[in-house]
């Protein structure tokens, strides 16, 4: 039964009312009369709150909702008390993201209260910021004690924290079936942070939080919360910019519909991954988890926005780890690496950061896939002369190009983490081509492209796709699954007249190059960590399934997917790098060791163990010892490059370290093997020349 509710909306100094103030039941929306007068009719088991939007340049004294759970009868009287917060109409200020806190009351997974405590006032020591948003999967189950823990986290800081709501925030409601009414999942969050979705103007532009999981909705709800948020949005001058924080990556046909407002950021996690892009006039930004590293492996940080009077600038920062001091510009790096017969030739800054892309060579150039997770950025791909490091090209794309290049026949072709493959001139980084993959820009192409044949295959786990090298034009495209879900940097390979791949939480598979047909299939347990799988003569060599405390190493025919043996040598929970030489298996791990086996019978023949990572990159993990690139022969030495900042030789029979390098920065990327030297690049975006002496 529906009753009418009637307040006002008041200055808390003055007493005057205050006009044109959006006031809502989270269905309809009324404004405030130059009196400051509103009516709302109100069903109190539809509407769960009446809440105000507040204006700029004011805070609320005692709330911006009221709940309407205890409400009985007609209610009058819900009145909501604003004072002036000059900061909050300065058109310069700073908003900070943090995403999937994923807070836990017990265990040492995720993330404690006090894990939290420590990183939001760390946040607050360096980025300073005006807001704190916080875009969902807050709790790691929606549990009453989890959204409490995370309620008093956030109160240790005197930034106001914006929170929204993500689907671990209600699944212990939906896994256990408590709703009081249809299929709603969000009381507990509602029941400690208010309403899951909201709005707030600040600085001149106008913030709007929609929570866009639309399975922790009872119909209704979901019928609801569209009414309110294209309503709020309609409300919104033309002038006044938007940005929408949703917690799910937002599709297409949701971006084109913001289109029709003057949405200028989207900004959202969920994938605890980092991906930018615009769509139209937005910037379309995700941001990796707040307290452990993402499941691309960037590093736990959060994402800065400045807003001026010439728009936003977005920026993602990270935390280095627990404990670790990492060297200032000031501070001599130590590089040589003289006693394994290596000398430093040069060294260059670069014009972006290196992630898990390594350097390609292009005969007496590298190639290199820049990493900028901010807007504007300088992402693409740059090309820098071997003799000197100078940089001859840079080449923007339409976002962060994830991994490796691959270069044939005079062209450089990159894929985007968006799915647009770039054909680029070798010798300028002239645009020649570029296709959009099926799905674009809602792919997360991790993967390399490779070229044979005058053909350039591109993709990832939603599907792949063959080009003509020279024109762009698509040759075929196969769907795979329904999306790229879980970032994989395991890059697909050219057997013969094969494309062999690994599809994350699905098994290996090769298609045919010529019309894309699925030539074979074997299900193994390979999970999103898993590296590129190795071809070494007629095998294929991937890691593989997982059980109990070891992880296995799975050996095909490459012709035929046929098992040739499946081995459970692995002493960790998954490899991270492979590499298979002479009759050895090199395998490296996120646990931080290098470990070596004998390819026939498997047995563990020598390990090494690296520092303390100096970022937070591994999924889900923090103050951990971790490798992420691949291992890499060179000369007598198989080369191991940590997160702790150090490249290892270490003798590649007895595992005995020859030589060691500490960059100050974590190496991500294997490094690049050229004839009388050595490549070696660091996630600052620096690239060292080692030359053989």
């Amino acid at each position: 039964m529906a009753i009418e509710v009637r307040g006002r909306v008041m200055e808390d100094l003055s007493g005057r009312g205050l006009g044109g103030v959006l006031v809502s039941n989270g269905e309809q929306i009324v404004q405030t009369d130059e009196e400051g007068r509103y009516a709302l009719a109100v069903e109190p088991e539809a509407h769960r709150f009446v809440f105000v939007t507040v204006p700029d340049g004011f805070r609320t004294t005692s709330g911006f909702y009221s709940s309407t759970r205890n409400w009985m009868g007609a209610q009058d009287g819900v009145d909501f008390w604003l004072e002036p917060a000059p900061e909050r109409a300065a058109r310069q200020f700073t908003l900070v993201q943090i995403t999937d806190t994923h807070v836990v009351t017990e265990g040492e997974m995720l993330t404690s209260g006090e894990v939290l405590v420590e990183a939001l006032q760390q946040l607050v020591g360096e980025a300073d910021p005006d807001m704190i948003v916080a875009s969902g999967d807050l709790t790691n189950r929606g549990e009453l004690a989890e959204l409490y823990r995370f309620r008093e986290a956030i109160e240790t800081v005197s930034t106001p924290v914006f929170p929204l709501f993500g689907g671990h925030d209600g699944n212990e409601e939906r896994h256990e079936g408590v709703s009081q009414a249809g299929n709603t999942f969000t009381r507990h969050f509602e029941a400690v942070l208010g309403p899951s979705y909201y709005s707030f103007d600040w600085g001149g532009c106008h913030f709007v939080f929609y929570p866009n999981e639309q399975s922790f909705f009872s119909p209704e709800d979901q019928e609801r919360k569209e009414v309110w948020f294209w309503a709020d949005l309609a409300l919104q001058s033309t002038d006044r910019e938007i940005v929408v924080v949703v917690h799910t990556p937002p599709p297409v046909l949701f971006l084109e519909a913001l289109s029709r407002y003057n949405v200028r950021l989207v900004l959202h996690g969920h994938w605890h991954s980092s991906k930018v892009f615009s769509y139209k006039e937005m910037v379309v930004a995700a941001t990796p988890s707040f307290c452990f590293g993402g499941i691309d492996t960037s590093p736990r940080g959060y994402r800065v926005v400045r807003f001026g009077e010439e728009g936003a600038e977005v920026e993602l920062c990270t935390f280095k780890s627990t404990g670790v001091s990492l060297p200032s510009e000031d501070t001599p790096v130590e590089v040589s690496l003289d006693e394994i017969g290596l000398r430093l030739r040069w060294e260059q800054q670069l014009p972006g950061g290196l992630h898990r892309a390594a350097p390609v060579q292009a005969r007496d150039r590298l190639l290199l896939s820049l990493r900028d997770e901010g807007y504007p950025a300088r992402n693409g791909v740059c090309c820098i002369e071997v003799g000197s490091g100078d940089l001859a090209w840079h080449a923007r794309t339409d976002a962060t190009v994830k991994n490796s290049v691959a270069v044939d026949d005079g062209i450089c072709a990159a894929v985007s983490v968006t799915g647009r493959v770039h054909a680029l001139e070798e010798a300028s980084g002239r645009l020649l081509w570029h296709a959009n993959l099926p799905g674009y820009p809602d792919r997360w192409i991790y993967t390399s492209p490779v070229i044979a044949d005058g053909t350039l295959y591109a993709g990832a786990k939603a599907g792949y796709a063959a080009f003509d090298l020279k024109t762009g034009e698509q040759q075929w495209y196969v769907p795979v699954e329904d999306s790229d879900n879980w970032s994989c940097y395991a890059s697909p390979q050219v057997y013969e007249d094969l494309l062999l791949m690994l599809v994350q939480r699905r098994g290996l598979m090769a298609l045919d190059r010529q019309s894309g047909d699925v030539a074979w299939e074997q299900q193994v347990g390979v999970e999103y960590p898993y590296p590129t799988p190795v071809v070494t003569g007629d095998l294929l060599i991937s890691g593989g399934d997982s059980s109990g405390e070891t992880s296995h190493l799975t050996a095909l025919q490459a012709i035929s997917g046929e098992v040739v043996w499946d081995k459970p040598i692995l002493p960790s929970s998954y490899l991270t790098g492979l590499l298979v030489r002479d009759g050895l298996i090199y395998a490296t791990t996120s646990e931080g060791e290098a470990l070596c086996f004998d390819f026939n019978s498997g047995a563990l023949l020598w390990r090494f163990q690296t520092g303390g990572d100096l970022l937070d990159m591994v999924p889900y993990r923090k103050g951990v010892r971790s490798i992420l690139a691949a291992p890499i022969h060179f000369e007598d030495f198989l080369l191991i490059c940590g997160c702790d900042g150090c490249l290892y030789a270490l003798d590649t029979a007895s595992g005995e370290c020859r030589g060691r390098a500490t960059f100050g920065s974590p190496i991500t990327a294997p490094p690049c093997v050229v004839e009388g030297g050595l490549f070696v690049g660091t996630y600052d975006g620096r690239i060292f020349c080692f030359e053989c002496v």
